[in-house]
Parts: C-alpha cells; structure tokens; sequence
C-alpha cells in the first residue's frame, strides 16, 4: 500500500503521541509522521510505527512491559526509527483511513516511500517484537521463507523443526482464509515430523521435540501411538527432559478415565490399573507432596464423577469427595475444592438439595481461605459463592459476594476481560433484585 506524497505533506502538521524517550527501550520520535518518516529516510532504515488508542488495554500493556525491554530497545534503535501514532486523533483521520488501521495496537513498518513492509494487528510479547523486527531487517527468514525452504527438502528435521515452533506467534496474526489455510499447512507439518521422527526412535526424545508434542498434539483416545511411545521411553523422556513429559501422560491418561467415567463406562477402571502398571514410572513423580498414592487420588475421582454424572447421586459424590479431601488432607489445593463443588453445579444444574448447596458452599469458603489463588480465579470462586447462596435463597449473602467478586475485578489490568467480567456480575446483581 504506498502512501501518497499530498497526503504526507497533508500530514506534515500531524499531532503525534507526545512520548518520553526511553533509553531503556525503544525510542520513539516524538515529532509527526511525516518527520519521522523523514528521519528513517535519512538514515536509511524503515520506519516503525505503533499506531494505539488510549483505551487500549493491550497498548498500555506493551508501553509497560514491552516497548521499554533493553535488548529491544537496543536492535530497534539501531535498525529502525519508531514512531507512535494515536488513532483517535481526528487529524490523523486520512492515514488511518489509508492504512485502514481498525483495531489496536497495529504496528507497522513502511520503507522510505511508506509502501507497508509488515504489519500485525494485536500486542506482542518481548521475544515476539524482536523477532519480527529481526524478520523485517532480514536477520531472521520469514515463515513464509522457511515454508519454502521446507517445500524444497521434507526431509530437513531441522527446518521443519522451526518451522513448527514459529507457527503459533505467525498463525496468532492471521486472519480470514489466509489463517485457515496455514493451520491446514501446520498440521500436515505436524504429522508428517511426528512420524518420521518417532520412527527414529530415541531421536525423538528430546526438548524441542516434546514442546513440539505438547503444544500441538492431541492424543486419539487408548493406545494412542505417541502416549504409547513416551510411556515405553518414560526413563529415557525424564532422563532427556525432565518431569514434564510425565506429567503430559498423567493428564492424558486422567482424562480419559474421567470422560469414560462421566459417560457411565467403567472401562475408566481398566484406565486407572495403569497407574499401577506400565504408568508408574510417569506416576512416581508426581506422588511427592501427598498423603495418599496417585492411584487412591484418581480412583476416588473418577468413582465421584460416576456417581454424579451415572447414577445422578449427589450424596455420594460428596462423600467420596470429602473422604478423597480428608485422606490427602493438608495436600488437598486451595482450588480443588471449589472445582469439586462447580463439577457438581455443572452436572446438576438447580436440582441440587438444600443439604448439598450447605456442602458446597463449605467447599467454596474452604478455598477462599488458601493462600496464592490467581486472581481469575479468585473473581470466579467468589462469584460461585454467590451463585450457591442464591440457590439458597440468601440473597443477601449473594448480593455481598457478587460485590465482593467485583472488587476484585478492580485489580485486573486486562480491560476487555475486567470489562466481560462486571458486567456479568452486574447482571447477577440486577437478577438478584428481580427475586
């Protein structure tokens, strides 16, 4: 998209964000457009522009934690000139148009004749604005340059490796067609490296490869073949990794139990044997830090989620719940008890009894009580209680903890999330007067 020279001379009195050079981070030009653009014309470098709003969450977000990092103050300073551009500023009105510019932040880079280089729509971390400027300067080949090079030998594990870690921050900026066709690409890249190299065998057992597992993999159901291969190679994979790949197979193989259990299937005890078997390697670890075994933990579960979702008992699943908290006792998280009191509400909806909302609800002032709950968390836990002493018919009580939940919203510094969130419990507030 080239920008014509009437409307950079229409925009040579354009009012630029007023920004504080940075010597820590990236320095902006702190004139207009048309002055900073003539710098990096001068200089001989392409021009960076952040173009924000001052409602923008995710912009105020990287002016904090981003823009003023060292290292890529350092690269940007030196390859580039920058410069940030309010997009509410009516005299910018025709270059927003121009570039439409529709959702913030956008940054951009424009060579010396502001025809548009790279342009991604969304904030970034530290590693990925790095990364992205190194890709504009050539330091660094582009996704689309290594899908090439791929293209040109199958066979290279080695680009096909980067290729796959560079795809979710390239895929994350796509839109439209362009983004279902790459995800299509990904995935057929995905499952061509798994199976070449897992043919290899213990070269596949490695860092990279199991990030590679662990953020696109999703495992088909019992006896899946790449399960099958870390739970075979568990020794070699703690060895060569660490603990994460174990706990990778004990999340698969607990979930499993769990759905079939939640179906009425009690082939989740078959699932649950393992633990004792050919899965203890991968289970040892994770026993430390509790009272009873792994297998006691996850037998009990799946026995409440039967109950509850099978033979629609409510008052066993409390009881098998409380006896799993009373066994493990002071190992039992802040948060597993409200997650056993919403797994109730969830299957259950309101036919739930007078008895065990009072259950409950001692199960949500249980995990309030812990210490070090996320935030997120903490709003949602709160408004949970809410919603019990309102099954209850405290609306008072409910009223005091849907404010509560709100004040904590105040501490979120995500806007759109904090923004969804009030007006969620404003509604429960304003249903609350309706009763």
């Amino acid at each position: 998209m080239n920008i014509k020279q009437n409307l950079l001379l229409t925009l040579s009195f354009v009012i630029a964000a007023a920004t504080t050079v940075n010597a820590q981070g990236i320095e902006f030009n702190k004139g207009t457009y048309t002055e900073a653009l003539a710098e990096a014309n001068e200089r001989g470098v392409p021009l960076f522009i952040d173009f924000y709003a001052d409602w923008c969450g995710p912009c105020k977000m990287m002016d904090k934690q981003v823009f003023v990092d060292q290292e890529l103050g350092t690269y940007f300073n030196e390859n580039f000139v920058s410069v940030k551009l309010n997009t509410e500023h009516e005299i910018n009105e025709e270059l927003v148009k121009e570039l439409d510019i529709t959702s913030m932040p956008t940054l951009m880079f424009v060579d010396g004749e502001g025809e548009v280089i790279s342009r991604i729509s969304g904030s970034m971390n530290i590693e990925e604005m790095l990364k992205l400027g190194k890709t504009v300067t050539g330091d660094l080949k582009s996704f689309e340059e290594m899908y090439t090079a791929y293209k040109k030998d199958k066979n290279n594990f080695e680009v096909m490796q980067e290729l796959l870690k560079a795809a979710p921050s390239f895929v994350s900026f796509q839109t439209g067609m362009d983004k279902k066709k790459w995800i299509i690409r990904i995935e057929n890249i995905f499952e061509e490296y798994i199976e070449k190299k897992m043919a290899m065998g213990d070269a596949f057992i490695n860092a990279d490869d199991y990030r590679l597992v662990n953020r696109f993999y999703e495992p088909k159901g019992e006896h899946d073949e790449v399960i099958e291969f870390m739970v075979a190679n568990m020794d070699k994979y703690i060895e060569n990794v660490g603990n994460a790949p174990a706990f990778y197979v004990i999340r698969n193989n607990t979930t499993m139990a769990q759905d079939l259990a939640k179906k009425g299937d009690k082939k989740y005890m078959e699932i649950l044997e393992r633990i004792k078997g050919d899965m203890k390697p991968a289970y040892d670890i994770a026993e430390e830090g509790h009272n009873i075994s792994q297998y006691e933990i996850a037998k009990l579960d799946c026995d409440a989620l039967y109950a509850l979702y099978e033979e629609k008992d409510a008052d066993k699943y409390i009881q098998l719940k409380n006896e799993y908290f009373e066994a493990d006792g002071d190992k039992v998280t802040s948060l597993s008890k409200a997650s056993a009191a919403q797994a109730m509400y969830y299957a259950m909806g309101n036919d739930v009894s007078e008895k065990n909302n009072a259950a409950a609800k001692e199960w949500i002032i249980a995990s309030l009580a812990g210490d070090k709950i996320p935030l997120m968390q903490r709003i949602n836990i709160i408004a949970l209680l809410g919603d019990v002493n309102k099954h209850m018919g405290l609306l008072k009580e409910a009223e005091q903890a849907y404010n509560r939940a709100y004040a904590e919203t105040l501490q979120m510094e995500e806007s759109r999330s904090q923004m969804y969130l009030q007006l969620q419990l404003k509604r429960k507030i304003e249903m609350l007067n309706l009763e």
